[in-house]
């Protein structure tokens, strides 16, 4: 799972470059890490550090389907993971009959839909598209 989520990374960041150059910009130079990272905002609780937004998560769907399953597969572990290692319920509940494509076209017509938060952390917005789409009964 890792090397599906680096080479999501790494389509993100060669789509984007390859975008720049067709359009005549020049890609932008990699400032330093301190002022690399970027804040998404959040409704409420802490500030998430945000690699990979909304938007350019809906880039890459539109255009790599492997790299974005892989983005999202992963992105869904995490989320369970986390919820799991924390002691804390599950919220999404994706039925037993789901594949990884149905999850991800799910996530992909939210992210659609939602233009509103396309600047938000990518994970952010795969969690809400998911709760939204495969709630827990309770």
């Amino acid at each position: 799972m890792k090397g599906i989520a680096t080479t999501a990374m790494a389509t993100l960041l060669l789509a984007g470059a390859a975008q720049a150059q067709q359009s005549g910009q020049r890609p932008p130079q990699r400032p330093p890490a301190q002022a690399q990272r970027q804040t998404a905002p959040t409704v409420a609780g802490p500030t998430i550090p945000t690699r990979v937004t909304a938007k350019m998560l809906s880039d890459l769907c539109a255009q790599d389907r492997a790299a974005c399953l892989g983005y999202v597969i992963g992105s869904t572990d995490s989320w369970a993971s986390a919820l799991a290692a924390a002691g804390r319920p599950q919220v999404i509940c994706i039925p037993a009959g789901a594949n990884n494509d149905q999850v991800t076209q799910a996530t992909v017509r939210y992210l659609r839909s939602n233009p509103q938060e396309s600047g938000l952390n990518a994970a952010v917005v795969i969690f809400a598209a998911l709760k939204a789409t495969f709630p827990c009964g309770y």
